[in-house]
């Protein structure tokens, strides 16, 4: 296992999960929700808004902040964080809503099958929060997720 292996099965899975889930971004185009590893892509141009490339949101940024093998033969332990962002420029303030929606699209995902990649296992507890901070008309959610690797094996010269 890899960590890398790891990232990109979660990157790969989510990406599966949300390409018919539909939301419109702050240039107003209605996209499926993207899936990046680590962080989003930096962006080329001065002006954000002419630069011909569409706005990242919404988004899902899957990081791996840590992880811990206990012992050679043991599973590793990977710790995953998800950070969900949504754009939702109307002055009610609802755009929490879109964010929580995949909150529990993710939740009820991998509730469902608990597997990434055929060979990581989902531990529980799954934790999630919503921000606190008035980023209007942005809105973010995070998750952080463990998961149980296989384990490394020791290799016996011949």
């Amino acid at each position: 296992m890899t960590q890398e292996s790891l990232l990109d099965a979660l990157v790969d899975d989510l990406t599966a999960a949300f390409q018919h889930y539909r939301l419109k971004n702050s240039a107003g185009a209605e996209l499926a929700v993207r899936v990046y590893p680590q962080d989003l892509p930096i962006r080329e141009g001065l002006d954000e808004e002419t630069d011909g490339e569409a706005p990242p949101e919404p988004y899902i940024i899957v990081r791996l902040p840590a992880g811990e093998l206990p012992g050679q033969d043991s599973c590793q332990t990977v710790q995953a964080v998800l950070v969900i962002c949504v754009h939702d420029p109307d002055p009610n303030r609802q755009g929490y809503r879109d964010a929580l929606h995949i909150v529990n699209t993710i939740l009820l995902h991998y509730g469902a099958s608990g597997v990434v990649g055929r060979r990581y296992v989902l531990q529980y507890p799954i934790k999630w929060a919503v921000q606190e901070e008035d980023t209007y008309p942005y809105y973010f959610a995070a998750m952080a997720l463990k998961l149980s690797a296989p384990a490394i094996f020791k290799e016996v010269p011949e």
